[in-house]
């Protein structure tokens, strides 16, 4: 992201700045309108001065939070941030903004040539005298000048480019600004039709066509150079598949003898649009891709990549005619660049090749086909295997997928008959057959009485259940404050998910990526009721629970077993409020064993520095 230098400090740092991402997501379209923003806001009441911010300056979240804004300055600085990104990139994606709430989405801000100008003088305004404004409140003088002079450093840069950023307005009607590519499409990774069970990616992989569009995005011209890369990659290791060896041999042989010889960026412009996808690699090479490029967080390339090629480009060349049609030559493809990532490629290879799959479990169990059954909605099979990236993979674009399409994405053990006794002994009680006969009818009945209730208060739950903690401390003798409390030390971070690995093994257990058709993460439980044994709360307390963390926390539920359950979080909780969150959690669960010395403060210690949750009811 270009603003990258600005964003997350004074400007785009802020609860503002979150306020306003959650605003930009919640308008679900690819363009607005800066006066749009203004009006629904109320920035449009501030008449272009925004030294007092005025009352009610807030909108309402189409779940029905009212978000305030405090200071006006603020939300202006940031918008003039995001004016330049959609200046220079045609685009900003809304995940790059807020990378730990805000599914990927890339949207268009723009504004008139007035509102431009309106705009520079409001920021200059600010450089000139910042200790005027009502941020000052907030702000000491130094830390006020020093974002001043950020702001006017901005404030150059989107004013320098005004003409250019008019260009790019006024371009001619339907041309679209291109997305950023998604590298997979998961949703027919397992088809029980298919017997070689390879990995199936959608045709759109590459995004090749993007290559021959005009006024293509630095992350085009990227994806561009990462395809030539892998492309070259696979040549050289006889991953290729035979329908492109049969048209594209000689190009392997060339490529193999002297890279430099082919410009694989000219081969896969002039020769790969449209042609072939899937047929590109062989099984093999196409498990791979999927697995190698499908985990979104990971840094195979560097994470400054698209920094660097404006570095390379410069803003003026990028808006120039001259990068229409070679734009991607213009990035560096050099021989270290490379090796270096070609590196990166093949360790990642050497571990997942040979160790993949257990071909035990390629076809799901019974157990798993009767829990998908019981799920009824669209689910994933994954079966054992060393290397749980595709899972992750997989689930992180489920995340992102999730809240356009309507749905929450859980990772359930595929093979726990426990699970499915649990889930059938809550949603059908009278079922006194086999839990494998459950009646789906009956099952979405009480589904449907459970999305239908009124969720309980979160918080008087878990006050609750933690007043039974006290009284069971107290009948066994042990003082709260001391034994049970203890010191907020000892604990780890934990940030991967950990119950579909199994004991004693270096395999994780065959794994099912629901996407559970409700909108809110605690309605999950209304569709996996596992919960109402021992210590394990019932259904209406896991929803309280659940609603209340994700609101408090954005806490969402993400793996389940019969007796463990994983949050994933966008964050870690604030150390301010972890031995809060902790003594929460062991009321909800008492089971302890998982945070160093089992005292609600070494949990504490955890929650901190952790963005997954575990809860295990013994």
């Amino acid at each position: 992201m270009y603003i990258d230098k600005y964003w997350g400090n004074f400007i785009g740092g802020s609860d503002d700045s979150l306020n306003l991402v959650a605003f930009l997501a919640d308008r679900k379209k690819e363009e607005i309108p800066l006066s749009e923003i203004f009006a629904e806001i109320g920035l449009d009441r501030q008449n272009w001065d925004f030294r007092r911010t005025v009352e009610y300056l807030e909108f309402t979240h189409s779940n029905g939070v009212e978000m305030d804004f405090h200071f006006a300055i603020d939300v202006v600085t940031d918008l003039a941030a995001i004016l330049l990104e959609c200046c220079v990139s045609g685009s900003v994606d809304l995940r790059d903004l807020d990378e730990y709430d805000t599914p990927s989405r890339r949207i268009r801000v723009t504004a008139t040539a007035e509102e431009r100008d309106a705009m520079d003088k409001a920021l200059a305004d600010f450089v000139q005298d910042p200790l005027s404004y009502d941020l000052h409140d907030l702000m000491d003088d130094d830390e006020i000048r020093e974002m001043a002079e950020q702001v006017e450093a901005l404030r150059k840069e989107l004013n320098m480019d005004l003409q250019q950023c008019r260009k790019w307005n006024e371009k001619e009607e339907g041309q679209k600004i291109l997305d950023t590519p998604e590298a997979i499409s998961y949703e027919s990774f397992y088809d029980p039709g298919d017997n070689d069970y390879a990995v199936q990616m959608d045709d759109a992989f590459w995004h090749l066509e993007t290559i021959r569009e005009k006024s293509l995005a630095v992350d085009e011209l990227c994806a561009c150079n990462h395809m030539a890369i892998y492309l070259r990659w696979c040549m050289e290791h006889d991953l290729m598949g035979e329908k492109f060896l049969a048209q594209y041999g000689e190009v392997v042989r060339k490529v193999k003898a002297d890279p430099a010889s082919v410009d694989l960026r000219v081969f896969i412009r002039d020769e790969l649009c449209g042609q072939l996808h899937g047929s590109l690699f062989n099984q093999e090479g196409w498990a791979f891709a999927c697995c190698y490029y499908g985990e979104p967080d990971t840094p195979y390339f560097p994470r400054d990549i698209d920094n660097y090629a404006f570095d390379i480009i410069g803003l003026e060349r990028n808006f120039s005619d001259e990068i229409q049609d070679e734009a991607y030559l213009f990035l560096p493809f050099d021989e270290e660049t490379y090796q270096a990532i070609a590196g990166v490629i093949e360790e990642r290879f050497e571990n997942w090749q040979g160790q993949y799959f257990d071909k035990d479990t390629l076809e799901p169990s019974e157990t798993a086909r009767a829990i998908m059954e019981y799920l009824d909605c669209k689910c994933t099979y994954f079966p054992s295997m060393a290397d749980d990236a595709l899972i992750i993979s997989a689930y992180g674009y489920a995340r992102r997928d999730s809240a356009h399409e309507g749905f929450i994405p859980m990772l359930i053990m595929a093979d726990d008959e426990t699970l499915l006794e649990c889930l059938v002994m809550n949603a059908d009680p009278e079922n006194d057959a086999d839990c494998y006969e459950f009646d789906l009818k009956t099952v979405e009945e009480y589904r449907k009485k459970m999305l239908a209730a009124p969720v309980k208060d979160g918080k008087a739950v878990l006050e609750e259940v933690i007043g039974r903690r006290k009284e069971e401390a107290e009948d066994d003798g042990m003082d709260w404050e001391e034994d049970i409390l203890g010191e907020m030390d000892g604990g780890y971070d934990n940030c991967r998910f950990s119950s579909y690995w199994t004991p004693g093994s270096d395999m994780t257990c065959p794994v099912i990526l629901a996407r559970i058709p409700v909108k809110n993460p605690w309605e999950v439980f209304a569709c996996l009721p596992f919960g109402n044994w021992n210590e394990c709360p019932d259904t209406s307390e896991l929803m309280a629970a659940a609603k209340y963390w994700f609101e408090q926390y954005g806490a969402v539920p993400a793996v389940m077993s019969h007796d463990e359950l994983e949050f994933d979080l966008p964050r870690p909780v604030s150390r301010e409020r972890a031995m809060e969150a902790a003594a929460e959690q062991y009321g909800f669960c008492p089971d302890l064993d998982q945070s160093g010395d089992g005292s609600i403060g070494s949990l504490a210690d955890v929650l901190w520095q952790s963005t997954v949750w575990y809860f295990w009811w013994d």
